[in-house]
């Protein structure tokens, strides 16, 4: 074998096919839901998301490369006691203005003020589940801050996805 005429070969084959070359359509009529990334809402896009970020987007673009029409989801994460604790912080030490001014780095500051009075009060806990209770029966309250606080993560991490050139189809969670 000649690596110089197998490496001719090559070139000519993705000069045939700009931006297509390798490409099949074995994926026409057939979807792929990839779920990657999966932030927690009301904390920093981090380290240990880069990877199953990049992977999963590298597994989308492969996906699209091949015909597949694809739905790239990020399950937001972090569902459960910790936002009726985020709520009752915010509501007991928080104000608007500063969650207003420093988003995520706010929330945050609440959630570990919480713990760090709740190691004081144990009360807190069942304060922070009462919220939570809150949550799943839908009160308007709890809801609406529980939004705002998914819509201010989603702004933070905004800027990172844009870096890294990594779009969703669909930011479903818990």
């Amino acid at each position: 074998v000649s690596r110089s005429n197998m490496a001719a070969g090559i070139v000519e084959a993705v000069l045939a096919k700009p931006g297509a070359w390798g490409s099949t359509r074995v994926g026409e009529g057939k979807t792929v839901c990839l779920d990657y990334s999966s932030i927690n809402i009301a904390k920093r896009f981090h380290i240990g998301h880069l990877s199953t970020t990049m992977l999963g987007h590298s597994l989308k673009r492969i996906h699209d490369f091949l015909g597949y029409k694809t739905v790239g989801i990020n399950h937001l994460g972090d569902w459960g006691t910790q936002f009726g604790k985020m709520i009752y912080a915010y509501k007991t030490w928080g104000k608007k203005e500063d969650v207003e001014r420093d988003g995520v780095a706010e929330l945050v500051r609440l959630y570990v003020k919480f713990h760090e009075e709740a190691e004081k009060d144990p009360t807190l806990d069942d304060k922070g589940r009462a919220w939570f209770k809150k949550i799943e029966e839908k009160d308007e309250e709890a809801i609406a801050i529980w939004e705002w606080f998914k819509d201010i993560t989603l702004k933070d991490t905004a800027r990172v996805y844009e870096l890294l050139g990594v779009e969703f189809d669909s930011y479903a969670g818990e």
